[in-house]
């Protein structure tokens, strides 16, 4: 069933249905109920004269409260029925009984009085719909209780809209056979005997009460094109075609898991930043990319825990996706509803030279093609192709090193396959990155963040040498890699550090980098002059930092090594009474950037 056929299907029930039942629309949460409700079903309603009285149950605790809502949302209609004093209405009297504490005084001090509030109860031509049943308080079969007086009592014609598993669970603790939340009971029925007695009691009365369950049907691209109308953002409706607009919806079905108050999240964000964007030399492929790389994000934060950073100073394929990374601007929005141009700016020309590389990944290069499809190929094929990938690295450009990262697994998984010795080409591609980061000036440890699961362990330790020979080439990383942790080297250190501290914080990150026990050991071998120096390096780069200056793995580092320091003041130590007001004072310096940063 979609949209249109649902929207036939219930102003059918509410003109022509006589059986004096409830209908209910089952659906998981985000799935786009309420979207659909305000988007199409009103304004359907509207269009054939009719009208829906949409009333939340969220955290509602009566059914006093439920009357009251529903009486304040007819009467914030300031609805003009048109009757004629002598005309009856579709008085809804289940709602009368309980209004009496909404501040309307006696209702039975005239019968005038008591025809006017009769007359802001009329349900005739009306669709009571109650959203969120899951998420009242209130008992689900004495809401079930009412909803059975106004159907067949007073002739309302009701829509409940819920994720009935979700109902099931939040009531029962748990949910029906096979997640069928739409059972009923009958003689028939397989698994009965699986149901506790209250289920049965729900499904008894709700077999009484509602006629109809149908499944929501969550057209997602329908969904989505209307969020992008919605918020009418003029450079997306330039961007946003027939085909980026299928694409999103597979991201959104995928990705976020059908959720579409998650592609309503990522789109807000977006707008926010594309507004806040004064250059006008950003590329359309830019504003793509933020949107995509946000939806990535959200999906993440959607989950409940606020992931932290991953990735390098401006972008994090980890946290969007190798294809459409995650900018770090947008990260900080929406953390924490921020917006600075320059890391705008700064963003957009390392974005530049990511799509360099991505531009020449060569995903279509037939050779790498072979590869990742060996297990069809023959044997001929694959040796053929590794060897022409060889030859090809030699040409850096050939093959970008955005590729780089399953290059060197299939290199050597494959290799040992069929016997194939791949140390030429990954160290070719330890040359290329060398010189390719260089030219570019970018952070070359971002493209290889790619999570590879290896379950061989020779395989996965080769890999791993691969992958940390990428990482000296850095030239942060081969800084920390030549830290030998030895006190009389910390002096020199910090002359580097202390004239170059832009240097040494790449990617949000500095301390976190090093090896905490050995910073503790080397700190315990110390003279007081060079736990100075090691203040020194710490002063240097987190003096005046913030929490928008460096991520969490360096505040939790930072903790750590306070926490241990103070317990090595406690416990033995050889430091003498100097050295000692120096490490206190280190203990300062480390309360003092931890408060900054949190």
């Amino acid at each position: 069933m979609n949209h249109k056929e649902l929207n036939n299907y219930i102003f059918h029930y509410l003109k022509k249905d006589k059986t004096q039942t409830a209908i209910m629309l089952n659906g998981e949460w985000g799935s786009g109920k309420s979207f659909y409700l305000k988007n199409d079903l009103i304004p359907f309603f509207e269009k054939e004269n009719a009208t829906c009285v949409i009333v939340s149950l969220y955290g509602l605790d009566s059914i006093s409260e439920i009357s009251k809502s529903i009486y304040i949302e007819l009467k914030s209609r300031s609805l003009d029925l048109g009757m004629k004093d002598d005309e009856d209405a579709l008085i809804a009297k289940s709602v009368l009984k309980y209004v009496s504490d909404v501040g309307l005084g006696d209702l039975t001090t005239t019968s005038d009085d008591l025809y006017e509030i009769y007359r802001t109860v009329d349900f005739r031509d009306k669709l009571l719909i109650f959203e969120d049943v899951e998420r009242c308080n209130i008992g689900i079969t004495e809401i079930l209780g009412f909803i059975n007086g106004l159907v067949e009592r007073d002739g309302v014609k009701v829509l409940l809209v819920a994720n009935e598993k979700m109902l099931l669970k939040k009531s029962y603790g748990k949910i029906l056979p096979n997640d069928n939340a739409s059972a009923t009971i009958d003689s028939n029925f397989e698994g009965q005997e699986e149901f506790s007695d209250s289920i049965k009691e729900y499904l008894r009365i709700k077999e009484k009460t509602i006629s109809d369950t149908v499944q929501f049907p969550g057209d997602c691209r329908e969904a989505i094109a209307e969020v992008i109308k919605d918020f009418d953002n003029k450079k997306l409706n330039t961007l946003l075609d027939e085909d980026a607009v299928n694409e999103l919806t597979k991201m959104v079905n995928g990705v976020c898991e059908k959720n579409i108050r998650t592609f309503i999240f990522a789109m807000q964000k977006t707008v926010d930043l594309i507004d806040s964007i004064k250059n006008s030399e950003v590329t359309d492929d830019f504003y793509l990319c933020l949107l995509k790389g946000i939806l990535y994000f959200s999906s993440k934060v959607k989950k409940g825990k606020f992931p932290k950073w991953e990735g390098s100073e401006y972008l994090s394929t980890q946290l969007g996706s190798n294809d459409y990374p995650l900018f770090r601007f947008a990260y900080d929005y929406i953390r924490w509803q921020v917006i600075e141009e320059e890391l705008i700016k700064a963003t957009y020309y390392n974005y530049k030279k990511y799509r360099f590389f991505e531009e020449n990944a060569a995903y279509c290069d037939p050779d790498l093609k072979v590869l990742e499809n060996f297990y069809k190929e023959t044997e001929e094929s694959v040796l053929t192709a590794l060897k022409n990938v060889e030859f090809k690295l030699l040409t850096p450009e050939i093959i970008g090193i955005h590729a780089y990262c399953k290059l060197a697994y299939y290199l050597i998984y494959v290799g040992k396959v069929v016997g194939f010795d791949y140390r030429n080409s990954c160290e070719q591609m330890i040359r290329n990155i060398k010189e390719l980061g260089g030219k570019a000036n970018i952070d070359t440890e971002l493209f290889f963040e790619d999570d590879i699961v290896i379950e061989d362990s020779d395989i996965k330790e080769k890999y791993e040498s691969f992958i940390n020979k990428v990482k000296e080439v850095n030239a942060f990383d081969a800084a920390i890699t030549s830290f030998q942790y030895m006190p009389d080297s910390l002096h020199g250190y910090y002359l580097e550090i202390s004239n170059h501290p832009e240097k040494y914080a790449l990617g949000h990150r500095f301390i976190s980098k090093f090896e905490l026990t050995k910073v503790v050991e080397m700190l315990l071998d110390c003279s007081a002059d060079q736990i100075n120096d090691f203040r020194g390096i710490l002063l240097a780069v987190y003096q005046y930092a913030t929490k928008l200056d460096f991520d969490e793995k360096d505040l939790e580092f930072m903790k750590s090594l306070l926490e241990m320091i103070e317990k090595q003041m406690l416990g033995q130590n050889f430091w003498d009474k100097i050295q000692k007001l120096q490490i206190q004072n280190l203990e300062m310096n480390l309360k003092t950037f931890i408060e900054q940063m949190s």
